[in-house]
């Protein structure tokens, strides 16, 4: 009986001590998930502001100012030139552009959106060499630079991507027409795409351009941030930031809806891990540090 009795205590105090370390390793679990942490907040200079893009040549932030109306040609849109702790170069560094958004970098040349044309811009001198139109209802939304050097926009207006190769702009996908596409996000492999009206994540593979929905309930979607290890952040523009695991599971980053601070089409460094995010109305752009 003494014997028995020692083999259930010991039984008993096993039993015991192993529930905390379940507890321990399921809070460690949660105390590692994703979160953003402020770093700065750019002055208000700036015109609602809906798209950044990293230069790692120059080692700056390109930002394009809508400046109010989204979807009008008013011509009085512009993107600027600011550092990487928030500071602004230079506001006005390229006008005469009609609400631009997403951009994006091939060599020394920078690609905007611009409703309904693709504009080429000369890093180096600042000046349109290039304008590339699309459809009047196209509403040209963001850009994708690819490895194999062309240059990709999305129409959220016709929901179509559509390829700029060799001076030619022409559609290269098309959805049913009700998704708005939005964010871009090239692979070797696969076009990964975001819609802000059917709120869906998606890839599209380029052997079958037969599109695959890895998440979905992605509010109104705007940019996606690829990370460099098959996860993304990806952006709602009423206010939400989402970070989407290698299995498509979705975890909320950061939700500005209530203080009424939209979060557009922002940029991603996989070198410092932080994520640059222009505010639209509030004419800002906040930049954050990804902890993991």
């Amino acid at each position: 009986m003494k014997g028995a009795f020692y083999i259930l205590a010991i039984l008993i105090l096993a039993s015991c001590n192993s529930k905390p370390k379940q507890a321990k390793e399921k809070a460690a679990t949660a105390s590692t998930s994703p979160k953003l942490e402020l770093l700065w907040e750019s002055d208000t200079l700036l015109r609602t502001p809906e798209s950044v893009l990293i230069d790692p040549n120059n080692d700056i932030l390109y930002v394009s100012n809508v400046n109010m109306n989204p979807w009008e040609k008013d011509g009085n849109g512009f993107i600027s030139k600011m550092d990487k702790e928030g500071n602004i170069l230079e506001l006005k560094w390229v006008e005469d552009m009609s609400a631009p958004k997403g951009m994006g970098l091939l060599g020394n040349k920078l690609f905007a959106a611009n409703i309904d044309e693709l504009v080429e811009i000369d890093v180096e001198s600042g000046m349109i060499s290039a304008r590339y139109p699309a459809t009047d209802d196209a509403q040209l939304n963001d850009v994708a630079v690819g490895d194999d050097g062309n240059v990709y926009v999305s129409a959220s207006g016709t929901s179509k991507i559509y390829k700029l190769e060799k001076g030619i702009l022409s559609i290269v996908y098309e959805g049913k027409g009700d998704e708005r596409f939005n964010g871009l996000f090239w692979e070797k492999d696969r076009m990964m795409l975001i819609t802000s009206a059917s709120s869906e994540f998606m890839a599209i593979p380029w052997n079958t351009m037969e599109p695959k929905v890895i998440s979905g309930n992605m509010g109104d979607g705007d940019a996606i941030c690829g990370l460099g290890d098959g996860s993304y952040i990806t952006t709602a523009w009423s206010g939400t930031i989402f970070y989407v695991d290698n299995d498509g599971e979705v975890t909320t980053l950061l939700d500005t809806q209530e203080q009424g601070e939209n979060t557009a089409d922002a940029a991603y460094s996989t070198k410092d891990q932080i994520l640059y995010v222009p505010t639209f109305f509030k004419n800002q752009v906040k930049a954050y540090k990804l902890i993991r």
